[in-house]
Formats: C-alpha cells, structure tokens, sequence
C-alpha cells in the first residue's frame, strides 16, 4: 500500500485548503472525506474570511476563480446595540484597508477548491485511512477520528442556535455588514451579490433555542415581519429567497496530549478553544492561520516531512 506525508482527513474548506498547500510543497497527501454525501442541496452558509485566508485562496489559485457574485467585499459595518443611540461604525477606509472582510458564499468556495484539486499532482483522494507520517483532522466537531483517539473534547452548549438564511432586500447593500445587539438575540446581515447583484444579505440570527425553534417554523411572510421589526428596516424591507438553516451554538475545546501521537491544535495554538458557528465562517481566518503554520517551508522536500503526529485544525 501507497504510504503518504500526510493524510488529511475531512474535505470541507480548510482541508482542501490544506491539502493542496502541502501538496504544493511537494509532499504526498491523501485526502479524506466521509461527509461529502451528506451536504446540503441548499446551503446557506457563507465565510467572512480575512486577508490571510484571501492571500492564501489567491496562492492556491482559488480566490480569482470564485463567480463574481459568490465574494463580496465588506467596506464598511455598523453594529447597534440594546440602548437606542448604541452604535459603532467601522470602515475599511479609516483603516486604510482594501475592506474590512470578504462575504464569500460556502458551496462555491467548496467547489472552487475541489477543482484545484483536481490539478493537483502530489494530492490523491481515498475513501480509506492510509499509511502517513502525519494525520491532520479537520473534521469539525464531530470528528470520528479523534474519537477513537481518545481525545477528550468539552463541550459548553450556550443554550442559543443560529438560524441561517438568504436574503433579499429593497436597498442596495453598498457593501455594508450589519450587526444587531438585541438581548439575548444577536442579528446579522453580511453583505452579498446572489441571488440579486448588490440587494443580497447572508443571514445569521442567533437566539434562544427556543426562540430559534420558533423562527425556524414560520411561515415565510411572518419571518419577515419578525426580521423587519428586528432591523427596524435599516437594511430595507427584507424578502426570504432561501430554506432556512439552524445550528446550536456552542464552546468546544479539545484536550492536548489525550490519544497516542497527538498534538491538537485549535485556532493555531495547542489547546486553545473555539467557538462553533456553523451557518458563517468566523472561525475560517484562524483555521487559515492554522494551515499557514502547518505549511512547510518551500526549501523542504519529502525527505523533512513532520514525523509520527497527528495535528487537528478547526473546522473542516
């Protein structure tokens, strides 16, 4: 049997994107995913990713392939509070900044990714474990194989699930993200080009469980009705184009050193917490930060490949 570098196990955005750094490194890496007949038709997730994932998408030769209308640039965000006049404002301009983030739509990031991997030489897919040096999980959550690792992973369920959704509205969104501080719901609107160039939103609601429950049973004119008072229309009069998505909200941290020949990582440093928020990428910068620091420098050849470990990044 064909022995690896590296075997990557879990094939969403952060292990395609692994796999094909090192296998631009020139390290021989199998690529492994158990969950790819169990996505979504319809997905509604999007990633506010930053400029060291678009840097990194853009040396993969992902970033420039991506549909015109599946990134759109944040130049700007307004974030209200509870109290009336509480508001703060951000703007790329003040920064000095190209923009504050990137909206990119998840599906079509996906599968810009799994395209590259088709040209990608030293990058083999198998539906099987096999023989490498190094194993890096990027399963997310529920990763079977840190399991049967025996690695001890807590989990702080915050009582609260993101309702996720796409939108359509009746004013331009002029590139602008909104954030809605609503004890205890926390709303937001990320600005993006589809279905409808410029009057798109991605939604992320989070609420109480049941409250969640409640949005998620609506009918479509009543979810309206409920996000426009929850806006009070400051982003338009806002149309449902999309199923609607929930998942719960939660803290999860994974324990260092709990299986054989582990080393874990979470959000590029070993131990450290994450927060899973499936519908929107917020943790897609650090897991980024992650696959740059497990990127081999380019003067190393097979021969230096890491030894005897297995390393887990946040999120697949």
């Amino acid at each position: 049997m064909q022995s690896f570098d590296v075997l990557v196990r879990g094939a969403g955005a952060v292990g395609q994107s692994l796999a094909l750094v090192l296998g631009r490194a020139g390290l021989a890496v199998a690529l492994r995913d158990d969950a790819a007949a169990n996505k979504p038709n319809d997905d509604v997730r999007a990633f506010a990713l930053n400029a060291a994932s678009q840097a990194l998408l853009r040396e993969l030769k992902v970033w420039d392939a991506l549909p015109a209308n599946a990134v759109t640039a944040v130049l700007d965000m307004r974030v209200r509070g509870d109290a009336p006049a509480a508001a703060i404002e951000f703007s790329a301009w003040q920064q000095r900044v190209g923009a504050l983030a990137w909206i990119v739509d998840a599906a079509a990031l996906e599968r810009e990714l799994n395209a590259a991997l088709r040209f990608a030489p030293h990058v083999t897919r198998v539906d099987a474990d096999v023989p490498a040096t190094l194993t890096a999980l990027c399963e997310g959550k529920a990763s079977s194989t840190r399991s049967a690792l025996g690695v001890r992973f807590e989990r702080f369920d915050y009582g609260q699930r993101a309702v996720a959704a796409r939108l359509t509205s009746s004013r331009d969104h002029q590139n602008v993200a909104h954030q809605w501080f609503r004890s205890p719901d926390v709303l937001a609107l990320l600005p993006l080009d589809a279905p409808q160039a410029l009057l798109s939103y991605a939604l992320v609601w989070s609420c109480q469980t049941e409250r969640a429950s409640a949005l998620m049973a609506m009918a479509p004119p009543e979810f309206e009705a409920e996000l426009a008072h929850a806006t009070s229309g400051e982003a338009g009069a806002l149309t449902l184009c999309s199923p609607r998505a929930a998942w719960p909200l939660m803290l999860a941290q994974a324990q260092t050193g709990c299986g054989p020949r582990l080393d874990c990582f979470k959000s590029g440093r070993p131990g450290s917490s994450s927060r899973w928020i499936e519908p929107v990428g917020l943790g897609s910068p650090t897991s980024a930060n992650c696959v740059l620091t497990l990127r081999p420098p380019r003067s190393n050849t097979r021969k230096t490949s890491p030894g005897g470990m297995t390393c887990q990044l946040g999120s697949g």
